[in-house]
């Protein structure tokens, strides 16, 4: 079994100017994410944390986010539900991971308070 992690912060603040540029916010997010983010009260937090959980997840694998041909939208946070986030990835990113291990489970947690947002993003290959 090998176990790889990530973890990444956010600044809440440095978001928030972030998305005030539409451009940004659809080079990064899907749009499940955009209208997860936009219904919350703190949508700067919900970007953050979801920024965060994207960098988690290139950390994890080793790699940076935009490598490999994979960008930011290749991986995405939707929740379940009950309201756990869950990771979700595009067949780019699938096929990256399995470079590592035919077969793997992938976690994520969020969490933002003090005006920071983190993620860890833990990945489990059983061979």
């Amino acid at each position: 079994m090998k176990i790889r992690v990530g973890t990444d912060v956010v600044s809440i603040e440095r978001m928030q100017k972030s998305i005030e540029k539409e451009s940004f916010i659809k080079k990064v997010f899907t749009s499940e994410e955009i209208q997860y983010a936009q219904n919350k009260n703190q949508p700067a937090a919900s970007f953050a944390a979801r920024f965060a959980a994207k960098e988690a997840f290139f950390k994890a694998l080793g790699s940076g986010l935009y490598s490999q041909g994979m960008g930011p939208r290749d991986v995405w946070i939707q929740n379940n539900s009950n309201g756990r986030p869950a990771l979700h990835l595009s067949e780019a990113a699938e096929q990256q991971l399995k470079t590592l291990g035919s077969k793997y489970e992938a976690d994520v947690s969020l969490a933002h308070d003090g005006g920071i947002a983190t993620a860890t993003v833990v990945l489990v290959f059983a061979d």
